[in-house]
């Protein structure tokens, strides 16, 4: 399928990762990919439509406190070393499945060493970045509205407060509401890009232009 938006984990190449991160643990599976599941939508039209109910929101909110139990058990710390050794035997994907791990400890809201926060902020212009559509095949590594969001929630990252991804967040700084005070607003054309400000919005326009597609015009769901 390839991408149906440019942020973390709305893709299928970044689900996958999240699948698969949570057997990195072996005896000891972490749930990890349950507290993104709602960012699918190559889900079944009945599940997507149940995530977007009053009755999903508690579930995911005892997932991912469960996740968090789990990783601040002392398995944290060894779920992220276990996947910068593996990163070490995978060096064209590795690198950005730390990325995937590191997103998924923040959005348990899980205790993250000092040196692993650095680490993943030095890791972060390493990673490629896609401005625009790429053929899913090319399109590995970041998005730019993407790769701010994941920068935004680092640097403004508390150990117990979940960040959720899926929130919308400005893509040209990366904040959202629980940054700003205030949600980002849609892109009137589109639908499909957010913004806190005009100034931020201008700043993006060059890269967000070739996207910003009415949705009746649209003829796939690929971005």
């Amino acid at each position: 399928m390839g991408r149906w938006g440019h942020r973390l984990f709305e893709g299928d190449h970044d689900i996958d990762i999240a699948c698969d991160l949570g057997e990195t643990l072996k005896g000891k599976p972490l749930r990890l990919s349950r507290m993104v599941h709602e960012t699918d939508i190559l889900a079944p039209q009945e599940a997507l439509t149940f995530y977007q109910t009053d009755e999903y929101k508690p579930i995911l909110e005892q997932d991912v406190a469960d996740v968090r139990a789990q990783l601040d058990s002392g398995l944290g710390d060894c779920f992220f070393e276990k996947v910068l050794a593996q990163a070490k035997q995978n060096t064209f994907n590795g690198p950005y499945r730390i990325i995937i791990a590191g997103a998924l400890m923040m959005r348990a809201g899980a205790k993250i060493k000092p040196n692993h926060i650095q680490y993943l902020r030095g890791l972060v212009p390493k990673i490629h970045c896609n401005h625009r559509f790429a053929l899913p095949v090319f399109d590995q590594g970041f998005r730019e509205p993407g790769r701010v969001q994941f920068l935004n929630a680092l640097n403004n990252y508390a150990a117990g407060a979940p960040r959720d991804f899926q929130a919308p967040s400005c893509f040209t700084c990366g904040r959202s509401e629980v940054d700003l005070g205030f949600a980002p607003k849609r892109c009137s054309r589109c639908r499909g890009a957010w913004y806190c400000s005009q100034k931020c919005q201008k700043a993006q326009w060059a890269n967000h232009k070739p996207a910003c597609i009415p949705p009746e015009k649209k003829f796939m769901l690929n971005v």
